[in-house]
């Protein structure tokens, strides 16, 4: 049985159905703790007792293990089997994740979730390199976020109404079944990455500079947008909202977000790639703009949710920016390393801001950050475009 999983069949067609599924399978897997965050750092201080600092840093474990497993498989990816990588990873994610199910101690969770991290970091550096392969990166990065973002849903709605019967340890077990299933799914992927062109075009450097630009685009789109996300609760607040209200916005938006990556998936690469990027961007300015002013809590819930699902529908874009152009494998595994770095970097940056000026210029930088985004992908959209 192990055999014929990892077998290298020459006939695989990774843009098929069950390829593509087990690539939203797999991303859904590698990062699903992350997307019910909230909702495991409040498990964590009200069901097992740790203070709100021990259950950030918890969460800060699992994601910094990810964040460095990407350097090692930087070195790796083109040099071992894909599916026996995949396989190994899956295999300790089982086991840390039993682990860390078992206990209820700060340090020992802290560190089987860095464990785990490392071992989902070094399958998503795989992953991504597989989506880099699809012949429409854009569909396939709208439906890998779309799983996510599905399975985030379903965490935040479902997970405490669970945790007063089952315990906290128990949602560590909830993706084993996902992840064994995973393992007899892996034939559907490809065994190798693409061989690098022997004949490389003579002018690479202008290429290399707008794809490392899109890597920073990728970095500057997290920090403006997810700083803004990450106080959007206070913002609301500031102006005399209810908790109730801002809360029932805020799943709305956390749902409708799904339709932002999944109309990226139909949309595709059907009108290029910057113009969706762009007027997603214009959009997301729009609700951001609706923040600046005394805005009721209809206009709240509306903001909210444009920005969330424009969220959505741009990134598989800025990511498939850098798939297009991606003749090593490596570079698409450098924009997990962007969108982390931004994800840190946004709400400590908005802290920062708002202590001493304020949440209209948390606003205001995210503005400019996300038109930012945009100036510095426009090249390498366009360049892939002209070339297609």
């Amino acid at each position: 049985m192990l055999e014929k999983i990892l077998s290298v069949n020459k006939t695989i067609d990774i843009d098929s159905k069950l390829s593509i599924f087990t690539i939203v399978i797999l991303g859904m897997v590698n990062i699903a703790i992350l997307y019910v965050a909230p909702v495991l750092i409040g498990a964590m201080v009200e069901v097992v007792g740790f203070t709100e600092a021990k259950a950030g840093y918890v969460i800060s474990a699992e994601l910094l293990g990810m964040l460095l497993a990407t350097f090692p498989a930087l070195y790796y990816v083109k040099r071992i089997s894909w599916r026996k990588g995949v396989l190994s990873a899956l295999i300790f994610m089982i086991c840390f994740g039993l682990i860390s199910a078992s206990t209820e101690t700060f340090q020992a969770l802290l560190i089987s979730r860095f464990l785990f991290g490392l071992a989902a970091g070094f399958s998503m550096a795989i992953c991504l390199s597989i989506i880099g392969l699809t012949s429409d990166p854009d569909r396939t990065f709208g439906f890998w976020v779309t799983g996510q973002l599905i399975m985030g849903a379903l965490g935040l709605f479902v997970l405490p109404t669970l945790f007063p019967t089952w315990g906290f340890g128990f949602v560590y077990t909830l993706t084993i079944p996902l992840t064994i299933l995973l393992i007899f799914m892996l034939r559907f992927l490809p065994n190798r990455g693409r061989e690098e062109p022997k004949d490389k075009e003579e002018n690479q450097q202008p290429i290399l500079l707008w794809a490392v630009a899109g890597l920073l685009s990728i970095f500057v789109y997290y920090t403006g947008q997810f700083g803004v996300w990450a106080y959007i609760d206070r913002i609301g607040s500031s102006v005399g909202l209810g908790q109730e209200s801002i809360g029932e916005s805020l799943g709305l938006a956390t749902i409708i977000g799904i339709g932002g990556s999944l109309g990226a998936a139909m949309l595709s690469s059907r009108f290029g790639r910057l113009l969706p990027i762009a007027i997603g961007v214009t959009l997301s300015i729009i609700a951001m703009t609706i923040f600046l002013n005394d805005f009721s809590a209809k206009q709240f819930l509306i903001a909210a949710c444009i920005f969330n699902s424009m969220f959505n529908f741009v990134l598989p874009y800025l990511m498939a920016c850098v798939a297009a152009v991606d003749m090593t494998g490596k570079l698409i595994i450098l924009t997990s390393v962007s969108s982390s770095a931004g994800l840190a970097a946004g709400p400590a940056l908005a802290a920062l801001v708002q202590q001493s000026l304020g949440f209209n210029m948390v606003i205001t930088i995210g503005v400019i950050l996300s038109v930012l985004s945009v100036l510095l992908v426009i090249k390498l959209a366009i360049y892939k475009t002209t070339q297609c």
